[in-house]
């Protein structure tokens, strides 16, 4: 064994008492996507633990081995959601798999690919009025869906980038008229550059209610996306520049997102992965609503409406969600399959054909029920919901539900 892969060994022990929490008892088989999918031991969680321990333990020396299923995860957190040993395997694999790419680096296009995109927040800003054309030149619509179908490098159909961010329109304090209190609006990579409309609605509909909104001027990824391909210095680097943003606006007692990943990446793997704490309180739009504003609707959207609820949500809340979606439609009806939709971010590109099929199921029981409308408050749901939708040929919408909200407001309905 060489020296540098003993010391990667040595690191990956230090992994040991979380990984001995795992009593092999299988469980995660009967929740994970993949999976369910395959069948196969390394695509579950237990399975991917065992290659972790074989590792360290010296039964195996095979670092591109381990990172091949380490990486074959969508990261959706069901195993750990569902474990009855409350082991942290979301943290076992984002660990392990920084410390395996120390050996096995990311080829340099990804790592460069992943600096521009992630480290550097004026990249995107400057570049986004000729990426957004740039990709109409290379894409052709995908008619009513609103989706662009690219055939470089694989075929896939996703929503368009718009011509100017989220945050060069409503960077800074967005006040209320009627001012009651103050909040930290966190829109995420998707929202700043894709789902522009749903940061207006969001920022909207708490100025409705008398809250006044701050809005970062640059937008800072998460770091998800460098977690999940195994760069955790600049993971823990841009969890923390959010954090210090956060700290530094005194007058704002809640962080509200509309990306439930963006909420895990910064308030929950990044406390214990970045060893990260807020004084801020952290809640998704939705709840938020609810629980704090306890906003009542006097009007209802029409159309049968259902609700595929994200991976990452907090999942505490999953029936105030529902609750708040009976009130907001008199035909909606929670969709009964809430596994995975499949997306994973990164996992997505990767595995498109694995992505897909996990999520397939999911839409045809949208096709036989006949729903107009698929809510999920979580853009990466709804670009994946958004192209099989496509792909199958279902008649539905698929948005943020905070856009109805938003669009009864404006109507008077609240």
């Amino acid at each position: 064994m060489s020296k540098k892969l003993k010391r990667i060994v040595d690191e990956l022990k230090e992994l040991e008492s979380l990984t001995l929490q795992c009593m092999k008892c299988g469980v995660c088989q009967s929740v994970c996507p993949l999976y369910q999918k395959d069948f196969f031991e390394p695509s579950v969680a237990r399975g991917k633990i065992s290659l972790i321990e074989a590792l360290y333990q010296g039964r195996i020396e095979s670092v591109p081995g381990v990172i091949k299923y380490l990486d074959y995860c969508i990261l959706c957190g069901r195993c750990k959601r569902f474990c009855p040993s409350s082991v942290n395997i979301d943290e076992i694999f984002v660990r392990a798999k920084g410390i395996l790419r120390e050996i096995d680096e990311l080829p340099f296009y990804q790592k460069a690919l992943l600096k521009s995109l992630i480290e550097s927040a004026d990249f995107l800003t400057n570049f986004q009025p000729v990426i957004s054309v740039g990709m109409k030149l290379v894409s052709k619509s995908a008619g009513e869906s609103g989706l662009r179908t690219v055939k470089f490098p694989i075929k896939k159909s996703v929503a368009p980038v718009s011509p100017k961010s989220f945050n060069a329109i409503f960077g800074g304090l967005n006040r209320a008229e009627s001012e009651k209190m103050r909040v930290i609006f966190y829109p995420g990579c998707a929202i700043s550059y894709i789902f522009v409309e749903w940061g207006e609605a969001v920022v909207g509909v708490l100025n409705h209610f008398g809250v006044s909104v701050y809005v970062p001027e640059k937008n800072r990824c998460c770091g998800i996306p460098a977690a999940t391909m195994g760069e955790i210095d600049m993971y823990k680097k841009m969890a923390k520049l959010n954090h210090d943003w956060f700290s530094s606006i005194d007058d704002a007692e809640y962080v509200i997102t509309a990306c439930p990943t963006c909420g895990y990446g910064l308030f929950d793997l990044g406390v214990r992965v970045a060893g990260l704490e807020s004084s801020k309180k952290h809640m998704d739009i939705m709840v938020f609503l609810k629980e704090i504003l306890n906003v009542k609707l006097n009007k209802k959207t029409k159309g049968r409406s259902t609700l595929h609820i994200p991976c990452h949500y907090e999942h505490e809340y999953d029936k105030t969600l529902i609750g708040e979606l009976s009130e907001l439609n008199g035909e909606f009806e929670p969709l009964e399959n809430q596994s995975c939709c499949g997306f994973g971010g990164t996992f997505s590109l990767k595995h498109s054909g694995d992505s897909k099929e996990v999520g397939a199921a999911k839409m045809d029981e949208v096709k036989s029920k006949g729903f107009e409308k698929l809510y999920s408050p979580c853009p990466g749901c709804v670009m994946q919901l958004s192209e099989l939708a496509l792909d199958r040929g279902v008649d539905v919408k698929v948005e943020h539900p905070v856009m109805d909200f938003y669009r009864l407001i404006k109507e008077g309905g609240a």
